[in-house]
């Protein structure tokens, strides 16, 4: 099997589509991928892939050990080939992981929300030059502000009194539509904006925010597994949340708010997260568009909360310099990312935030001792809290899992995705070209014990 030509095409025409790349960079992973072929010529294509995932599961294996992370699932899809792991336990009471497993995705739910005003800007129920106010009078606190000025992130809102802390929808509201404008045109990555959206969104449309959520993402993109309000049988397939046994999510915002709002509320399984951030490029209008309020963040999108590829990659940005230009990326709080280009994604859904109260309240202690002894200020990650939902209280439980986990480990996580996408790329093209049999999709699910 001679590789030199394809090999050369590859890196050239790859080059021609993510130009922060480095060639050297991209010749050293293709040539791994190369050797890792002809070691094994006699083997399947699905028999390579397992090969070729052997580091991200030690790499995944490594970071749940050191964080006490519960379970996982990882999911890749590159032309023809489907690519799931998942393993460990779906929460702290020994129940396995589910391939089909659904995932708190927290602030992920903004870039639906997004999607969502998209659709209606195409319907003519809504601009970018709209004010808020002329939309809703409820919101009689934001002047001139404006659709586009929410979705940029490029707003600094203030409320009176925290909307977690009330005990009542009506009371969370209440504070919502008091919210005060404190600076435009300055980036400002926050939650607010997105609880506006939300109502300016079914304002306008005459829908609930499920119902615009069933009719511009559910239906639109044919998903399976993706709920506000996760049905009964399906609860135990709930992860990422302290919250799994009721199916309630990780942010007590939106717990506050009746369960979900515009800036989280959704669980998702992988399969699902892939197919839907693939689609949206179709929906989101010139996304690589950078849009940089007061010019302090240059590596953000036309959505203030979609991250798009940088010369300096993970510096600067969650895409790698290794992915296409075109790539964009979403985190959520609850340490779940996905990324995607027009013709491959990934995600990294962690659950951390099933690893029960216990265990979290002494990797709380121990991350203080270490704390204290440095001089740092301690950190109180962990909260309980009462709403009234239909006159009866329910708690639910916080465990801010930013604080647990460095963002550090994620981009581990994505670096190492983006180069087992890029060799996936190539041996794509190997299969295509040696191996015509197998031209065809290709499923690899692993249930990593």
């Amino acid at each position: 099997m001679n590789f030199d030509l394809l090999i050369n095409k590859f890196i050239n025409d790859y080059m021609s589509i993510a130009s922060y790349a480095n060639k050297e960079e991209i010749e050293f992973f293709i040539m791994q991928m190369k050797d890792l072929i002809i070691k094994n010529k006699d083997k399947t294509p699905q028999e390579i892939i397992n090969l070729l995932l052997e580091e991200n599961i030690r790499e995944i294996d490594d970071i749940r050990q050191k964080y006490g992370i519960p379970g996982f699932t990882i999911g890749m899809q590159v032309g023809n080939i489907k690519i799931k792991l998942y393993g460990g336990n779906i929460n702290n009471l020994g129940n396995e992981m589910n391939e089909n497993a659904l995932f708190d995705i927290a602030s992920m739910t903004k870039f639906y929300t997004q999607v969502i005003c998209y659709h209606l800007m195409q319907e003519g129920l809504i601009s970018l030059n709209d004010k808020i106010v002329d939309i809703d009078s409820r919101f009689t606190n934001l002047g001139d502000l404006t659709v586009s000025d929410i979705l940029t992130f490029g707003t600094t809102f203030k409320t009176d009194g925290l909307i977690k802390n009330a005990s009542t929808i009506e009371k969370a509201r209440e504070i919502l539509f008091n919210v005060c404008v404190v600076e435009k045109n300055k980036y400002n990555y926050n939650d607010i904006g997105m609880m506006i959206i939300k109502e300016i969104m079914e304002h306008v449309s005459g829908y609930t925010y499920e119902e615009l959520v069933s009719k511009y993402i559910i239906k639109a993109y044919n998903l399976k597994n993706t709920h506000l309000i996760v049905p009964k049988c399906k609860l135990k397939l709930v992860t990422g949340t302290p919250n799994f046994l009721v199916g309630h999510i990780n942010d007590a915002s939106a717990n506050a708010l009746g369960g979900f709002s515009g800036h989280a509320g959704i669980f998702s399984s992988s399969d699902d997260l892939l197919k839907f951030i693939m689609k949206s490029h179709e929906v989101v209008p010139n996304i690589r568009d950078a849009y940089t309020p007061g010019k302090l963040n240059d590596a953000m999108g036309t959505m203030g909360n979609v991250y798009v590829s940088h010369p300096t990659g993970l510096v600067k940005s969650f895409v790698d310099t290794l992915e296409p230009l075109d790539t964009i990326a979403i985190q959520g709080s609850t340490r779940v990312n996905a990324n995607a280009s027009h013709d491959s994604a990934h995600d990294i859904l962690f659950n951390p935030g099933s690893m029960g109260m216990d265990e979290a309240k002494e990797r709380v202690a121990k991350i203080n001792e270490q704390r204290s002894r440095e001089g740092k200020a301690l950190i109180d990650p962990i909260k309980t809290f009462t709403h009234i939902r239909d006159g009866v209280k329910v708690n639910s439980n916080l465990i801010d899992t930013r604080t647990l986990i460095p963002i550090s480990e994620m981009e581990k996580m994505i670096k190492r995705n983006a180069i087992t996408v890029l060799k996936l790329r190539f041996f794509n093209e190997i299969i295509k070209a040696y191996a015509s049999e197998y031209d065809r999709e290709i499923n690899y699910t692993n249930n990593v014990k």
